[in-house]
């Protein structure tokens, strides 16, 4: 029986919570703080809502503190197709724990139908898939006998195609959406319990209002709500403050995960910088020191004129 240095145990601990090792394992998506500043990345019906083209990219270190921790970055681009009620996008997301690492890879789409004065409804769908690399001949093993272990030798690389649909209703001041990012619940495994994947399927509903409290100060609670097929229900509660249509700071709480604090700054009409920290609440506060997030989104010009008027979602 393989025993791994103990340097190199927080990585397969990583890689328990990344790849199951049993075909009980779920494989976990990518955890957000910033959430509400990207609606792309958990439902494919947000494509096209903020009626310009949007580039967002970010940077998230979990745990850090941790050797071999969960690094994720994300790039996602979307617009409305012009002179059509349709949208289209596409999001990648890099995850790497350990000696394991993912890209998920889609292209969205999404139709908007208006209900009211200012209300819409946007249906929208994903197709893409995730490459799933373990890169096990990395890892530093040793043996009873120091003979090299064969299950650690490989580095093993697989794709699991898959599809996504989601719901989004939205209003100049409030959203509520329903989405089911991976429909297909992929299994795969070589007859090996540690090369073994299961994808399981994600169930999100997130939710947020604006209120007004005065000329300069805007309050926007959010919600976001997650379920995960053979996994745990898991909430994420935030509230945000606005500030002279410039400047955001929030909290949130994750279940039994951490507390965050939050900040955007709109540097101008178009570019808008955020970043947050979560400190850690769960049992591994012992060994990491919180959770960085950087959130970059520039919203691009739309017939030759900058877009004045405020997002708040």
């Amino acid at each position: 029986m393989a025993k791994i240095k103990q340097r190199y145990l927080s990585i397969a601990f990583c890689w328990v919570a990344f790849m199951g090792i049993q075909e009980s394992q779920a494989q976990r998506n990518p955890v957000f703080t910033q959430y509400m500043f990207n609606g792309l990345i958990l439902n494919p019906a947000y494509t096209g809502s903020q009626d310009a083209l949007m580039l967002t990219a970010s940077i998230r270190s979990q745990w850090s503190g941790l050797e071999g921790a969960p690094q994720t970055q994300v790039f996602s681009v979307h617009s409305p197709v012009k002179f059509t009620r349709s949208g289209a996008g596409f999001v990648a997301i890099h995850d790497k724990a350990g000696a394991l690492s993912q890209t998920t890879v889609y292209g969205t789409y999404s139709y908007r139908i208006p209900v009211s004065a200012n209300g819409k409804i946007s249906v929208g769908m994903q197709a893409g898939g995730t490459f799933n690399q373990a890169n096990l001949s990395s890892l530093n093993v040793v043996t009873q006998n120091n003979n090299p272990d064969l299950a650690f030798s490989s580095n093993e690389i697989h794709v699991l195609p898959n599809l996504g649909i989601g719901v989004y209703y939205y209003t100049k001041k409030t959203y509520v959406g329903f989405s089911l990012p991976s429909i297909i619940d992929n299994r795969w495994n070589n007859n090996n319990q540690l090369q073994s994947i299961s994808q399981q399927r994600h169930y999100y509903m997130t939710a947020g209002y604006v209120f007004d409290l005065n000329a300069d100060l805007k309050l926007k609670p959010n919600i976001l709500l997650k379920f995960v097929e053979g996994g745990p229900f898991q909430y994420d509660i935030n509230a945000n403050l606005f500030i002279k249509n410039i400047v955001w700071v929030g909290v949130s709480y994750r279940m039994q995960d951490s507390i965050d604090l939050l900040f955007e700054w709109n540097i101008n009409d178009q570019l808008a910088f955020g970043y947050s920290f979560g400190y850690p609440t769960s049992a591994l506060a012992a060994v990491q020191t919180g959770t960085h997030e950087i959130v970059i989104n520039y919203r691009m010009k739309r017939d030759n004129h900058i877009i004045r008027s405020p997002r708040y979602f």
